[in-house]
């Protein structure tokens, strides 16, 4: 069966998964974070590359790799928010996140 992995959730805790609802952590320079699941990821500040484009550098472990894949190293833009299920979430030096848990009890 084709997402039999996917159960049934109300639409109150479906909303609350994808918004974060588990609050969130600050996340800066040169950090690992891994106490709760997390759902998505916020980047705030990030290093200048040539003076235009500001981004930072973002590692994951992804909570389950047939949905989800684990982020090695990438860079993500400031101001962007990426979206996915990870166990770690690293961010490198001079770089600030906001990371937001699933769920507050994890």
């Amino acid at each position: 069966m084709a997402n039999a992995h996917i159960r049934s959730r109300p639409t109150k805790e479906n909303t609350g998964i994808l918004t974060g609802a588990g609050g969130a952590d600050y996340v800066a320079g040169d950090a690992t974070i891994n106490a709760h699941t997390y759902v998505a990821i916020t980047i705030l500040t990030g290093d200048t590359d040539d003076g235009k484009n500001s981004t930072a550098t973002v590692s994951a472990t992804s909570v389950d790799t047939d949905i989800w894949d684990s982020l090695s190293t990438i860079e993500v833009p400031v101001g962007t928010t990426i979206y996915g299920k990870w166990s770690a979430v690293t961010i490198a030096a001079n770089d600030v996140a906001m990371v937001y848990r699933e769920s507050s009890s994890d």
